[in-house]
């Protein structure tokens, strides 16, 4: 996976962790129980779902890093979120978690 493709993903990933859907997943749904549109109908539908698969494989990666790479990639990825203060800088940290994400999603089948 190039640098290009990885930062696409985890534009993926920050787009769904910004969505409304991302809460639903955790048990608050955002429609009514009686009012479900089920992706992939359509092209449109397909290329959500798809990015849906990726920003899950993205967010079990990202879940899976050491502490202090995960902090980097969250302060980087959604800045704002929290403040975090760490032995070593941000930019170095988040650079060693991309590399430990490379790997970690390429095990999970996004190339």
């Amino acid at each position: 996976m190039d640098d290009q493709r990885l930062t696409d993903v985890l534009h993926c990933w920050r787009d769904y962790m910004r969505t409304p859907d991302h809460l639903a997943e955790l048990g608050y749904p955002s429609t009514a129980a009686g009012i479900r549109f089920r992706p992939g109908d359509d092209f449109d539908g397909m290329i959500d779902s798809m990015d849906h698969r990726v920003a899950l494989a993205a967010d079990a990666a990202i879940d899976s890093l050491p502490i202090n790479e995960r902090t980097a990639v969250y302060a980087t990825i959604l800045p704002g979120s929290k403040v975090w203060r760490l032995r070593e800088a941000i930019p170095v940290l988040h650079e060693r978690a991309r590399e430990m994400l490379k790997i970690a999603l390429r095990a999970r089948g996004i190339e």
